[in-house]
């Protein structure tokens, strides 16, 4: 039942993920400081007494919004290519696929995505830290295992991958936010630079074998 200025009551159990959905909307679009508990009761429809009923704050609301986005990613990328399977240049372009899908039909966790992943704290940064870590992690599963035989060339050969592994990650992440509303990308095709995208990932593959091949003793 409603109250009688039309918003829904405190209690209701089945507000608390309408909530959590409100709060990835508004801090998407104003940032954590500039957000306020009323912000979020006003956006879900609530009362504010509604928000602390489930929530110790936004603070709290805010790692539960970035729990989320993790989540989400975090089974996106295990769907297009289970860690079970060989990282290969399909499961590459299939992950890249289905990451690129997800941005577009999850616009409010994606801009949230891209607004707190650069200023993290806290526990947010725990969270960030966690999901880069795991998914650095699968992305050397795309490039040739490292034949080095002495500890100089492994060390040399570590940093060379490490590069490209970050490289196709921080560059599929900005791309993202380029091509966020009113970014420099906005106005792109989106399959035009999902292409770039894909072309610019299986190159760095490439690269990085072609470095492997010729580092190995004939």
């Amino acid at each position: 039942m409603a109250t009688t200025n039309g918003k829904q009551p405190a209690h209701r159990p089945s507000r608390r993920q309408h909530i959590i959905s409100a709060a990835v909307r508004v801090f998407g679009r104003n940032g954590f400081a500039e957000t306020s508990v009323q912000d979020i009761a006003d956006e879900a429809q609530v009362v504010p007494t509604a928000v602390y009923y489930h929530f110790a704050g936004k603070e709290e609301l805010l790692e539960l919004a970035m729990r989320r986005v993790f989540d989400q990613l975090n089974t996106v990328v295990e769907t297009a290519r289970p860690d079970t399977e060989p990282g290969d240049a399909e499961g590459l372009i299939r992950t890249i696929d289905a990451v690129w899908d997800w941005v577009e039909k999850n616009p409010d966790e994606a801009r949230l995505y891209q607004v707190q992943i650069a200023s993290a704290n806290g526990a947010i940064k725990l969270l960030r830290d966690e999901f880069e870590q795991r998914h650095i992690q699968r992305a050397y599963d795309y490039l040739p295992e490292s034949t080095a035989r002495s500890p100089r060339a492994a060390k040399a050969r570590h940093a060379s991958q490490a590069l490209a592994v970050r490289t196709f990650i921080s560059t599929t992440i900005l791309v993202t936010a380029l091509r966020a509303e009113g970014g420099p990308l906005s106005h792109m095709p989106s399959r035009s630079v999902q292409e770039a995208v894909r072309s610019l990932a299986l190159r760095i593959v490439a690269a990085d074998q072609k470095a492997e091949s010729a580092a190995t003793p004939a």
